[in-house]
């Protein structure tokens, strides 16, 4: 599958990762994450280039709150991101 936006990779890293896709998350929707947690998002700040695109998420179990960099779907609807910043515990 072509992916219009490399977002400082090259074209040999994404014939590796074929199975996954930058989103845009969409708000109240609930994702499972690679390592099994499930996480709502509450807001999205969407970039031009998707690999910029950030969003709050909310683990479910506990409501630790992040801020995801960059967040990726995988084929099996599963999702990562590139980094997180600002977690924090409910305050």
């Amino acid at each position: 599958r072509f992916h219009p936006y490399l977002c400082g990779r090259n074209a040999a890293e994404w014939l590796i990762d074929m199975d996954r896709t930058y989103i845009t998350p969409i708000v109240n929707q609930t994702y499972t994450n690679r390592n099994g947690s499930e996480y709502r998002c509450t807001s999205v700040a969407e970039a031009i280039r998707p690999c910029e695109t950030t969003a709050l998420f909310t683990r479910v179990r506990d409501g630790w709150s992040l801020q995801a960099h960059g967040i990726l779907q995988y084929d099996d609807g599963t999702i990562e991101w590139n980094y997180s910043t600002g977690g924090h515990w409910p305050r």
